[in-house]
């Protein structure tokens, strides 16, 4: 069957302005002197079960054992006329459907309108088989609903300890944690063959000899927001970074990586007290991180200049560790020189884009047709590459467009964009470059989660982060979304802070 002719590219755009107005009953609004900023925060607990029935088949081994706990945690801020929530997910993924019900919850409960609540996720990969989108039968099919409430109760709850509070923010940089892992190979060295056997220019996660450079920046800056109590006490810190996840968990474990263990190191260094009341809470969010992780990967000419090195053998979770502990480290650092806000403006805009949906080519269907009736063997092997994936994305049943949320916040002179894709790095640091707010925090996997989003030049170069099945909006979706963000954040902008 012929996929549906691809209309022209179309870009529909609806916006929202975020206020929480006086009439929700808040103390104070009716004179601008009399505002007091308020803060809290609150962690939920969203570990899924684990064990599941050995006879249900699934696309993945179910998790037998917890090394940590998965939550969701929580902010929220209150200017005395507006409120925002921040929710980040120890998790792989965060479904729309799963981030719109919360946000209707979250609203019956607290008064907070959808357009100021962002709902992300880590992307740890160790979150457990919590495939949200499993039919009926299948293990954790109740599990969104129950993410779902756990998601709304955990804002209910920051939003029950909302304080008097100060704020402040700032940047720290740990560059020697990121690499991108896509690269150029050495001409001559090998052949890089693509989802359909088409030959690519460069390759995902590599091996470490034969590189030349690789094919793409990455963003070291740490992102953060920091809120303390009119006593000085710690109410929470959230961050942002651009490193995919980090791994080195034991199999079958279920794990918040290094998101987690960060936000447990920051509240120590900051000086907690782990029996406070309410309890301090870190937060650290996946930044644009879509082409970047954690394996220390160089050039030819670059191992040559640097000569034999030592490789380290991890422990599992012990990488995980080093690279937080490194993080908080430098984050404090930086927090020891921050200017404190006893009152600042909070600002919302969201808008829906709708993209046009991608489809396989004419040569991508008749491959896949070859393969399926197996008059060829595919040169290389991928579960996204399978013939299915292709013939699943070319019917005329798959939606023509697809809708998609973004966000711009305002705290004060501090910027927050949310994305829901798994963002390419060089993407963010554009809109860090472009936005008129600075310094601007990148949230990526907010709102939703649908898939990779690398700019048109990546595409050209091919890799797997823009297959079908991975990427799946109009090839100049980050365009589109970038300049719709940037609009966003001059409106923004024209609001006295």
């Amino acid at each position: 069957m012929k996929p549906p002719k691809i209309r022209p590219q179309r870009l529909f755009i609806v916006t929202n302005l975020c206020l929480a107005f006086a009439s929700l009953g808040l103390v104070g609004a009716e004179t601008p002197g009399a505002l007091v900023f308020r803060a809290g925060a609150a962690t939920s607990n969203i570990t899924p079960a684990i064990g599941a029935d050995p006879k249900i088949h699934t696309s993945r081994p179910p998790a037998t054992h917890v090394h940590d706990e998965l939550h969701a945690r929580s902010l929220v801020l209150d200017d005395g006329q507006a409120k925002l929530a921040f929710v980040v997910c120890d998790l792989r993924h965060i479904s729309a459907e799963v981030a719109e019900g919360a946000k209707r919850i979250i609203e019956k409960m607290t008064g907070i309108p959808p357009q100021c609540v962002v709902i992300s996720a880590t992307h740890t990969h160790t979150s457990g088989c919590a495939k949200l989108e499993q039919r009926e039968g299948e293990p954790y099919y109740d599990y969104s609903a129950f993410l779902t409430r756990r998601i709304a109760e955990g804002v209910l709850r920051a939003h029950n300890q909302l304080e008097p509070a100060q704020v402040a923010w700032g940047v720290a940089e740990e560059p020697t944690q990121v690499f991108n892992r896509r690269w150029f190979l050495v001409p001559g060295s090998r052949t890089v063959y693509g989802a359909h056997d088409n030959i690519e220019q460069v390759d995902t996660n590599p091996g470490y000899k034969g590189l030349l450079r690789p094919a793409g920046p990455v963003d070291p800056q740490i992102t953060f927001l920091s809120v303390r109590a009119a006593s000085g006490k710690p109410i929470s810190l959230m961050a942002s970074y651009g490193l995919h996840y980090v791994g080195g968990v034991t199999e079958n474990t279920i794990s918040a990586d290094y998101f987690a263990i960060f936000a447990d190191r920051v509240g120590e260094l900051l000086g907690a007290d782990r029996h406070q009341d309410p309890p301090f809470v870190g937060i650290m969010a996946n930044g644009t991180s879509g082409d970047v992780n954690n394996l220390e990967r160089y050039s030819d000419e670059e191992l040559a200049k640097r000569g034999p090195q030592p490789k380290k053998r991890y422990e599992p979770f012990e990488k995980a560790r080093e690279v937080a502990h490194l993080c908080a480290d430098k984050v404090m650092a930086a927090h020891k020189t921050l200017k404190w806000h006893d009152h600042v403006k909070l600002t919302s805009l969201q808008r829906t884009l709708t993209f046009e949906r991608r489809y396989p080519t004419k040569e991508e269907v008749e491959w896949a047709q070859s393969v399926k009736a197996k008059r060829i063997k595919p040169m290389g092997t991928s579960r996204y590459s399978t013939y299915s994936t292709v013939l699943a994305y070319a019917s005329p049943e798959m939606p023509p467009t697809l809708d998609v949320i973004v966000q711009t916040h305002r705290i004060g002179d501090l910027a927050v964009a949310a994305m829901p894709f798994e963002v390419f790095a060089e993407i963010g640091l554009e809109l860090k470059q472009r936005s008129p707010i600075r310094p601007l925090m990148n949230i990526s996997i907010a709102n939703g989660s649908h898939g990779y989003l690398p700019t048109p030049a990546q595409h050209k170069l091919g890799g797997y982060e823009t297959w079908i099945g991975v990427n799946k909006v109009q090839l100049d979706a980050s365009v589109k979304m970038v300049d719709a963000l940037v609009e966003m954040l001059g409106e923004l902008h024209k609001e006295k802070p």
